[in-house]
């Protein structure tokens, strides 16, 4: 099974305020790179927002690893590794 591993961040000035998300997959040497944005949102969005658009962006099957510091998801009851990873 592929192994990719996903970095993310978001971010937005003001709280709510304009906003974006950036997202890394990589597997192996390959590395693609999304990012987005809104004009009216919150930083737990842009955040959140970030790591389903990794998600979204898998088209197959694969173990995945989210390199995350946003701290709903670095400690769900799921996760292996329930470490702060920034």
């Amino acid at each position: 099974m592929k192994e990719v591993t996903i970095f993310t961040d978001g971010a937005c000035s003001g709280n709510p305020g304009p906003g974006g998300w950036g997202t890394i997959l990589r597997y192996g040497e390959i590395e693609k790179e999304l990012s987005g944005g809104e004009a009216e949102t919150t930083n737990n969005r842009m955040e959140l927002t970030a790591v389903i658009k990794g998600l979204e962006a898998l088209n197959q099957p694969c173990k995945v690893t989210v390199v995350t510091s946003l701290c709903r998801c670095n400690t769900c009851g799921n996760c292996k590794d329930r470490k702060y990873r920034k």
